[in-house]
């Protein structure tokens, strides 16, 4: 123990805070909060099991904001909506805030008063309006986050099996003996880790890192990775969190990494023997750093989700036990359900959206549909909210196929209305799938009369012409909503189907071939790439940019179903075999349910063009059980393609796309699939 506690005190000179804002107030400044020595409340996840943790506090209001638990957080954060609610002033400019997303500006405010069960708090200093903050948790409304400028009032334990969080006065924590020294500069909460790596010969080193309930797995930064670089594999993958500026193309995210495989760790006075890969982000020295400046590294709640974790923020110390008894799988959906009924009654129409939104997240369709009709027919729905209301009822009739019920439902709102609410693609596409091009071109372009500044309306009208044939106005239509979308590299799925539709294979494959520069994880971009090469030196030029874009990627993150597909496509079918047992195993065996797993089995045996009768007997049993469903459907398209059976694979890659008419994989697939039907049949 004195050990780690000297490399404990060495290590953090100099270090500086995650989230950093400007000045803070001292942990000296901060008042203590007023309740009993120990209060515990329930904590709230998105599903049962759910990764992160979330807490409910009450606002001055009078109203119960849901927050994340975020021990990795130096100062609060607050939703801009929440902060206007409360009436709270606002410093806007006053500092900055670093994440893993970057730097953001810092607007401040501070909440006189919030009680988190039976302990009130004040003077609660909070970032407003942060760039990154989710709006919703799953369909949960999220007021912002609590970090350790809350925290750090209290001793915390957190029981993750049983979802239950107590707040100890200081100094009254009966912290277990088996724990570790913990240091909490103000901000944020270091400790040492012993990693144990899996690679031959296995290697064992301490490091001192932080502990933050809002990351995930393990993250190194810098330094702290070297002493466990003797195996590691390379590649890019997306690294988000809060200082995100907004709007950014996902491309933006991809940063390079360093995965290290771990056997085992010690932490907190216990033995972890969880396998996993750590993220080694900033490992080059003198590369522009990810996250904020002198960042050590995290470890997120996967160490952390079978124990209950100490966190004595004043005496020091650190520490995970076993969660004794049964534990709990709460859905936070059915809480906040149960809360709302209990507060404004069984039947409220100006409550109906929001139940409706929690039922539909708990499957519970019929009743959130009855939701949605009682606020369609409440008197005194505002023009926003039935809108909103009228567009998440359309998408039940489309998911459950009803796609008569989604027309009907739709037709009094305005093509505005549509393209605020994100449904103007699907309402366009879906009248083009029902051959009703003139109609959809009539709301298109109504679309454009009312959100002229907006980039989908341009899209849309380019959907219509494209289905009319008139390629080159397809194509005008598509630059002009990539030049209102700020992108250059916007819509270049379509702009690719738009090539090859006017025979330029070539310009097609260049859109693509872009694609899987800016997004190598995205087998579908290198489906369609690889259904384009008509000669050897195109073959030769997509086998290279395939190896090209595996190679950068991580072996857990290589999309395997569209390597297979790839791979398929060029005829090296024993290849295409081999990835496809690997894809098996590592995809299908993992799910949870008979049905996915039938799916996901048929879908690779149909990219590899084997067990053709087998892979037809799980998907019609798959779906004989579920229903129709649009990713379904797009394997039985798949596996009727490899049986030879065109126009059974367009039947069933039509439906798919109906019932998914916003999803441009879907509708390409249709697409391609009937040209290959009609030239079959010429």
């Amino acid at each position: 123990m004195r050990i780690a506690s000297l490399l404990l005190a060495t290590a953090l000179l100099g270090t500086s805070a995650c989230a950093r804002p400007g000045p803070l107030q001292s942990l000296a400044d901060v008042p203590t909060y007023v309740g009993p020595d120990a209060v515990s409340v329930d904590l709230v996840r998105t599903m049962p099991g759910g990764n992160r943790i979330y807490v409910q506090a009450e606002l001055p209001d009078g109203e119960k904001g849901l927050f994340l638990l975020d021990t990795g957080a130096a100062i609060s954060a607050l939703s801009e909506e929440t902060a206007e609610r409360l009436g709270l002033p606002i410093e806007r400019g006053y500092s900055y805030i670093e994440g893993l997303g970057g730097r953001a500006p810092l607007d401040r405010a501070v909440i006189p008063t919030m009680n988190i069960g039976d302990a009130s708090i004040s003077d609660v200093e909070v970032a407003v309006g942060v760039r990154g903050l989710p709006e919703y948790a799953g369909a949960l409304p999220l007021d912002g986050i609590l970090g350790n400028n809350v925290w750090g009032r209290f001793a915390l334990e957190i029981d993750y099996p049983k979802d239950r969080l107590t707040l100890h006065r200081p100094g009254t924590a009966k912290v277990p003996r088996k724990s570790d020294p913990m240091f909490f500069d103000g901000g944020h909460v270091f400790a040492p880790l012993e990693i144990t790596t899996g690679a031959e010969p296995a290697h064992t080193d301490q490091i001192i890192i932080q502990i933050d309930t809002g990351a995930g797995g393990l993250l190194l930064s810098g330094r702290t990775g070297q002493p466990f670089e003797q195996d590691y594999t390379e590649g890019v993958e997306p690294v988000l969190g809060l200082g995100a500026p907004d709007k950014l193309p996902a491309s933006e995210f991809l940063k390079s990494t360093r995965r290290i495989p771990v056997k085992s760790m010690r932490l907190g006075g216990s033995r972890l023997d969880l396998e996993l890969e750590a993220r080694w982000l900033n490992y080059e020295e003198n590369s522009r750093a990810t996250g904020p400046t002198g960042m050590r590294g995290l470890v997120g709640h996967e160490l952390m989700s079978r124990h209950v974790v100490w966190f004595d923020y004043q005496g020091g110390r650190f520490a995970l036990t076993k969660s004794k008894g049964k534990g709990r799988l709460v859905d936070g959906h059915e809480l906040f359900l149960a809360q709302d009924i209990e507060r404004f009654g069984e039947v409220d129409p100006s409550r109906s959206l929001h139940r409706a939104r929690l039922l539909a997240a708990l499957d519970k369709l019929d009743e959130s549909v009855a939701e949605l009709e009682r606020l369609r027919a409440w008197a005194d729905a505002d023009e926003e909210a039935y809108a909103e209301a009228t567009v998440m009822l359309a998408a039940v009739h489309r998911f459950r196929g009803d796609l008569a019920a989604a027309w009907s439902v739709l037709e009094p709102l305005s093509a505005g209305d549509l393209v605020d609410n994100g449904e103007l693609e699907a309402s366009v596409n879906g009248l083009l799938l029902d051959d009703r091009a003139d109609e959809a071109m009539e709301l298109a372009l109504e679309a454009v009369d009312d959100r002229a500044e907006e980039w989908a309306p341009y899209r849309a009208v380019s959907d219509v012409h494209y289905a009319l044939g008139e390629y080159e106005a397809a194509n005008l239509q598509l630059l002009e909503s990539a030049r209102l979308a700020g992108n250059p590299d916007a819509h270049l799925v379509r702009r690719a189907r738009v090539a090859l539709a006017r025979g330029d294979s070539f310009g097609a494959m260049a859109h693509l071939r872009r694609l899987l520069d800016l997004y190598p994880q995205s087998g579908m971009y290198l489906w369609f790439y690889s259904q384009l090469p008509e000669d050897d030196p195109s073959r030769q030029t997509f086998k290279a940019d395939l190896d090209q874009a595996i190679a950068r990627l991580h072996p857990g993150d290589r999309p395997l179903d569209f390597v297979v597909a790839s791979h398929a496509a060029m005829g090296d079918e024993g290849t295409a075999v081999e990835v496809m047992e690997r894809g098996i195993a590592r995809d299908c065996a993992q799910m949870v349910t008979s049905p996915t797993q039938d799916n996901c089995t048929a879908w690779y045996y149909a990219l590899a063009g084997v067990e053709k009768e087998q892979s037809l007997a799980l998907i019609e049993g798959a779906l004989a059980e579920t229903g129709d469903r649009p990713d379904f459907l797009d394997t039985k398209a798949m596996v009727h393609l490899s049986r030879g059976e065109l126009e059974l694979a367009h039947g069933a890659a039509l439906s798919a796309a109906r019932l998914s008419p916003d999803d441009i994989y879907m509708l390409w697939q249709a697409d391609r699939i009937k040209d290959m039907a009609t030239e079959a049949a010429e």
